[in-house]
């Protein structure tokens, strides 16, 4: 019996260590399991976490207008991000937050505790306008080329008044950008999926300035724009620019406000209508004022600016015409600033008028300017004719003929010109070879017998671009010696600077101051060689037959 019961005690036994085996190894079973599970779950969390950190990385806001992309922008070019990220974390632990790597090396109860205490979970993002910078997105709006809105408005154009209605523009309003982002955030929830693309369309929302005043908001009184329109109007006449070379006690007169309020009014149709006649009124009244009966020609002289020429009997008179005309059109325009009136210059009752071609002949000064289409193209020293009775005549010619290469012939000379300029029958432009010498007071003692000796390259140039019919003006008085009024001739002496009233013969001229006035020899021309370049057998005009000028 004994072993009987022994045999049985050892198959309990025996049973009772096969089930604590069998239980170790479940519950080992259990221990793995609940650490892989625990892995996993950390896992997830991790991939969750990565992936809303992706979407907030990769997602990007694209701002439009009607359409057109303005730019593209990151949630952190916006200051997104920050506030964002905030709403993955809460309620995150440490363990939560670990690196994979890091969590699976922690302790087997570490992780299973973990595990079964209960975990966080990342949560859905939502963006948040409050913390929205759109400073990038505006400056690139505002590279677009905006129109502002225009109120509503009575507008003058051409001499009328008339209503504008107001017009909208493209002009971005305050705030614009923002809101259309705003309002293309709201709604949008990041829960794991891949990034995106959010639209923001401007015009999806009221973006743009609208105009203040309209048509429906105000009233509008066009006799009260007339009015202000005229407030403080004042047009001066300025007669002084007009003719510079005149002298006027009063150079400007004014149109005041008053004044302009008298000559124009209003029509119904908003048509601002000038009083002609009262404008001419006024422009014959200052006719009276300015006109210049019986003067001499003012001539702009290149030396000494504007002289008196003293052959020249003119009148200086104001267009009544075309000042009434300038006026009116400046009052219907309600133009204010400055009118310059045109004074006309008239000779034997005809305009008159040099232009902008011309040689003027200086002797005062010996010199020759040239003009051509307003153009200076000349200014040269030369020598006109020697005061003993060949003296270069003054007066206003026009050129009729030119020549090259030509012989001049007289009582005392037989000289060759390469150019030949004819203004008289007599007298002409041309160079002087055989001169060393032009300008000053050489004329005094040396002078030609009246035309107008001139350097060989300032007549070359005169020469070829010269046409028939250019004016001359040859003006200016011979130093020391000037005819006044016939006899007694005006003599200045200036060795003695003095001037005296006597009868002297043409020729006389002061030398020294020890024989101050002795008569002049006839004058001496000085031998030269004919150049090489000359042609002397121009069949016109020959050493042996020579054309006969002065």
């Amino acid at each position: 019996m004994e072993n009987g019961t022994m045999r049985r005690s050892g198959r309990v036994l025996l049973i009772v260590l096969t089930v604590l085996v069998v239980l170790a190894g479940a519950g080992a079973a259990v221990v793995l399991r609940l650490d892989t599970r625990a892995k996993e779950q950390h896992a997830m969390l991790e991939r969750a976490i990565s992936a809303r950190e992706t979407w907030l990385s990769d997602t990007r806001v694209r701002l439009t207008e009607n359409g057109a992309e303005l730019g593209s922008y990151t949630l952190d070019d916006l200051g997104l991000v920050e506030s964002a990220r905030s709403y993955i974390t809460v309620g995150l632990t440490q363990l939560d937050l670990l690196p994979q790597e890091e969590f699976e090396a922690l302790g087997l109860r570490e992780r299973i505790s973990w595990s079964l205490r209960g975990r966080g979970s990342a949560q859905n993002v939502t963006l948040d306008a409050a913390s929205l910078d759109t400073a990038k997105p505006e400056a690139d709006a505002n590279r677009v080329e905006r129109t502002a809105p225009q109120d509503a408005r009575v507008s003058f154009e051409d001499g009328k008044f008339t209503l504008q209605a107001e017009t909208g523009g493209n002009t971005l309003r305050d705030g614009a950008v923002h809101d259309a982002i705003a309002q293309a955030l709201t709604g949008v929830v990041d829960m794991g999926q891949e990034p995106q693309t959010i639209e923001a369309e401007l015009t999806d929302i009221d973006c743009y300035e609208m105009p203040e005043i309209t048509e429906e908001n105000t009233a509008f009184d066009m006799q009260e724009s007339f009015e202000e329109a005229l407030d403080g109007f004042s047009l001066t006449v300025n007669f002084e620019k007009a003719a510079p070379q005149l002298s006027f006690e009063q150079p400007t007169q004014t149109i005041s406000q008053e004044q302009a309020q008298a000559l124009v009014t209003l029509n119904a149709d908003g048509t601002v209508m000038v009083d002609e006649a009262g404008v001419r009124a006024l422009a014959d009244g200052w006719a009276a004022i300015y006109d210049i009966p019986n003067t001499k020609y003012q001539f702009k002289s290149e030396v000494d600016g504007y002289v008196p020429i003293q052959f020249l009997d003119v009148s200086y008179k104001v267009d009544c015409d075309a000042l009434t005309k300038q006026i009116v059109e400046r009052l219907r325009t309600l133009d204010a600033g400055e009118v310059v009136p045109e004074i006309v210059c008239c000779r034997n009752g005809e305009p008159f008028d040099i232009k902008d071609t011309y040689i003027e002949v200086d002797i005062t000064n010996q010199k020759v300017t040239f003009y051509k289409d307003g153009e200076r193209i000349v200014f040269t020293d030369v020598v006109t004719g020697l005061p003993n009775g060949h003296q270069t005549i003054t007066g206003l010619y026009y050129t009729y003929y030119k020549a090259t290469d030509i012989w001049l012939d007289g009582p005392d000379y037989h000289v060759f010109v390469k150019y030949w300029v004819s203004m008289t029958d007599l007298y002409g432009l041309h160079d002087a070879s055989w001169r060393s010498n032009f300008g000053g007071d050489y004329y005094l003692y040396a002078g030609s017998h009246g035309c107008v000796n001139t350097p060989e390259e300032a007549m070359a140039w005169i020469w070829n671009l010269i046409e028939d019919g250019t004016p001359v003006i040859m003006h200016g008085v011979n130093k020391w010696y000037e005819p006044a009024n016939g006899n007694p001739r005006e003599t200045k002496d200036p060795i003695r600077g003095t001037t005296s009233e006597t009868k002297v013969e043409p020729g006389t001229r002061v030398l020294s101051e020890d024989n101050s006035r002795i008569e002049l020899q006839p004058d001496d021309v000085v031998p030269f060689e004919m150049p090489k370049d000359a042609n002397a057998d121009d069949a016109e005009n020959t050493a042996a037959n020579p054309k006969p000028v002065s």
